[in-house]
């Protein structure tokens, strides 16, 4: 059944080194933060706090391309939690800063940290608009979820990992689909570009 998928890849081949290059440019200033008086222009009580803040956000930029790397969903989670952080280290940054300090921290809001979260949320987005796409296929299909498990309907094959086959299935061989149930027409217009083919291995399993 050929259906137009749109572009051959969902997110840019550089969003995973996006998300390394911010891990590791962020650990020398942590050991710097808490190696070096004075190197940031705030309170002394104020750079534990920070410090320890740029931990969360390395495990945040670590994590994200981890999933992306896994091409795992949760990859959408973590960037949006690490996009997050960026705009609260943002605002903080600014308000705490000693007024010596100012224009620096107002120039990193702007061109680092404001930037940067926006390129998380857009990971985040273009991950979840794949799945969001992917509802009224499987509701044709006949996906149904269940105690929050995706449940295949009668006779899907039994050996797709993470899936459990419907209680009521008779016969456990395949069941074909009709390609007429999930045309590409029955889909809303807004809901149709999938980044990405459904495979065995998962919705991102093609390419990310």
């Amino acid at each position: 059944m050929p259906v137009d998928l749109g572009a051959s890849r969902v997110l840019p081949r550089w969003v995973v080194a996006f998300f390394l290059g911010g891990a590791v440019v962020l650990i020398p200033w942590i050991v710097l933060m808490f190696t070096v008086p004075d190197v940031v222009n705030v309170p002394n009580h104020w750079e534990l706090v920070w410090g320890g803040f740029d931990c969360f956000l390395v495990l945040g930029f670590g994590r994200t391309a981890f999933n992306l790397i896994r091409r795992s969903p949760r990859g959408a989670v973590t960037a949006a939690m690490t996009g997050m952080m960026l705009l609260i280290d943002a605002w903080f940054d600014v308000l705490t800063t000693h007024r010596g300090g100012l224009v620096v921290s107002i120039l990193m809001a702007v061109f680092a940290e404001i930037p940067c979260a926006l390129i998380c949320f857009y990971v985040s987005r273009r991950i979840t608009n794949v799945f969001e796409q992917t509802k009224d296929y499987f509701v044709a299909a006949g996906f149904t979820v269940r105690n929050g498990r995706v449940v295949p309907p009668a006779g899907f094959p039994r050996n797709v990992s993470g899936l459990e086959p419907a209680a009521e299935a008779a016969d456990p061989g395949p069941v074909v689909i009709q390609s007429s149930v999930i045309q590409p027409s029955a889909i809303p217009s807004s809901e149709r570009g999938l980044g990405a083919p459904v495979g065995q291995q998962g919705l991102l399993a093609e390419q990310l």
